[in-house]
């Protein structure tokens, strides 16, 4: 069997087989957790397959990406929703004709979504897609991150690559990553998560390579800032772990007894409020965080 199709079965089984899949995580929530989380919210069941929930301040509404399928199916099934931040969901199918939508961004009232090979623009005015960037030899973009210049990032899971799109022209940023997934332009740094190695990382600017910073983070999906200092890193499995000053990860939110998957969350500085979609549960929850 050629590498890249195993690689890409073991992404798949990864992604689509949360209920068959081990407890693979020893850490344990202690008595006195550095941050405690508060559910304020969970939408109804109506976001089918939801991997990725953004805000957006402009407009004061949350987008979550839809799969509606299986995460590498050119189906032409998956949308993205927009939702109040009170739960309410405004339109569960608010842009439409995607295939397996994932990873959320944004910049200048335009919204990018990373579907498997491709990244898609979308006009938050309208909600029409306005434009489609193939990303060469992309096989399973997952996560999507924008800096403060607009140049957008993308993983893939399946060719540890990151691509970048920038002024209409996409390339390859950076390689050989074991299963890149949560992406984080933040502050002036740059992070990443790798599913293969359990960690997070930061990108050494002189060097241009990645420094390991937190180890032992099982299927990490999502990555938010708290503050300069502090990260939420979701994993798939359904926990939320704490990364602080030592770099340590905390667990702070365990939800896999209730079945619940914890995709690619956001988090809303202003508000304290964390967004986690659930995938397979077909909801977002939000939390207060303290």
């Amino acid at each position: 069997m050629k590498i890249a199709l195993f690689n890409a079965l073991i992404i798949l089984s990864l992604f689509v087989s949360c209920k068959n899949q081990p407890d693979n995580t020893n850490q344990t929530i202690p008595a006195e957790p550095p941050v405690t989380l508060k559910l304020l919210w969970t939408t109804d069941s109506l976001l089918t397959t939801c991997e990725s929930v953004l805000y957006d301040r402009d407009k004061n509404v949350l987008y979550v990406s839809n799969i509606k399928g299986e995460a590498d199916a050119k189906d032409g099934n998956g949308s993205i929703a927009k939702v109040n931040l009170d739960g309410s969901i405004i339109a569960a199918d608010w842009v439409t004709g995607l295939d397996a939508p994932k990873g959320l961004g944004m910049f200048n009232g335009m919204l990018y979504a990373a579907d498997i090979d491709q990244i898609v623009e979308i006009d938050t005015e309208t909600g029409e897609i306005t434009k489609k960037y193939p990303v060469p030899g992309a096989q399973f973009l997952n996560d999507i991150t924008v800096d403060t210049t607009g140049k957008i990032y993308a993983s893939d899971s399946n060719t540890g690559r990151i691509a970048a799109l920038f002024d209409g022209q996409v390339a390859t940023w950076l390689d050989n990553v074991n299963g890149p997934n949560g992406l984080l332009a933040d502050r002036g740094q740059f992070y990443v998560l790798s599913w293969g190695d359990k960690t997070l990382s930061m990108l050494d600017p002189a060097s241009g390579k990645l420094k390991v910073k937190a180890e032992g983070l099982e299927g990490p999906d999502g990555l938010e800032a708290l503050s300069d200092t502090s990260f939420m890193v979701s994993s798939w499995y359904g926990t939320l772990s704490y990364v602080g000053p030592d770099w340590k990860p905390v667990l702070v939110l365990d939800t896999r007894d209730q079945g619940f998957n914890a995709a690619d969350i956001e988090y809303i500085p202003e508000k304290k409020m964390l967004l986690v979609p659930t995938f397979e549960k077909n909801s977002v929850m939000a939390y207060s965080v303290d």
